[in-house]
């Protein structure tokens, strides 16, 4: 696995942190009242989402938005996001560039954990879990410090998955500084994911 690859994945992981700041910060400009819908939906009847493409489906607790485009190294890179109560949903995804046939297309490479980890350290987050639950996907928790106040931290559990030559980002971060997220709604969220075929190209 060479290191070209690496580095787009995680390329993609601080593209979607960027994303997810951008949010932060759009919202803190611009104040509303929470949804009403707490973690505790994680036990009630969500909100199917079927990719545009109909080659993959996720369930959020209702209908996510869609948000900016990012461009990344091989194409787009699309975001959709939920806010609800104190927590965020995001799901992002982009086209590696690899064959959707190839190995190389269908897992991370063996060092992608520990530059996972590499990145963490440089950006001064607190990982509290570092997993490779399967060849194509790796979970990390994290604290994250808040740059404008790095004594408050935001709290992330994110899921990464390479299937087809594309790589997907579930993103759950907590909205509200030094409070965890629930880990029943970031499982549920994650879990429904589903490939369902080869994606077209983007």
């Amino acid at each position: 696995m060479n290191t070209s690859f690496i580095c787009f994945l995680i390329f993609t992981v601080l593209l979607v942190n960027s994303t997810s700041v951008q949010q932060r910060n759009g919202r803190s400009q611009t104040p509303r009242t929470p949804k009403s819908i707490s973690p505790t939906t994680a036990n009630k009847r969500w909100y199917t989402f079927n990719a545009p493409d109909n080659d993959f489906v996720i369930q959020f607790p209702t209908k996510p938005k869609r948000k900016a485009d990012t461009e990344a190294p091989s194409g787009t890179m699309r975001n959709y996001v939920l806010d609800i109560a104190s927590t965020s949903l995001l799901l992002s995804y982009v086209d590696s560039g690899l064959e959707p046939t190839s190995r190389e297309g269908n897992q991370l490479p063996p060092e992608f954990r520990q530059s996972m980890l590499d990145q963490a350290r440089e950006r001064g987050w607190e990982v509290l879990r570092s997993e490779l639950l399967r060849k194509n996907v790796y979970e990390q928790e994290t604290w994250s410090p808040i740059k404008a106040e790095p004594n408050l931290r935001l709290h992330y559990i994110e899921r990464h998955i390479v299937r087809y030559g594309r790589q997907y980002v579930l993103t759950c971060s907590s909205l509200i500084p030094d409070q965890r997220v629930s880990s029943d709604l970031c499982r549920r969220f994650f879990d429904s994911f589903r490939v369902v075929r080869e994606p077209q190209p983007q």
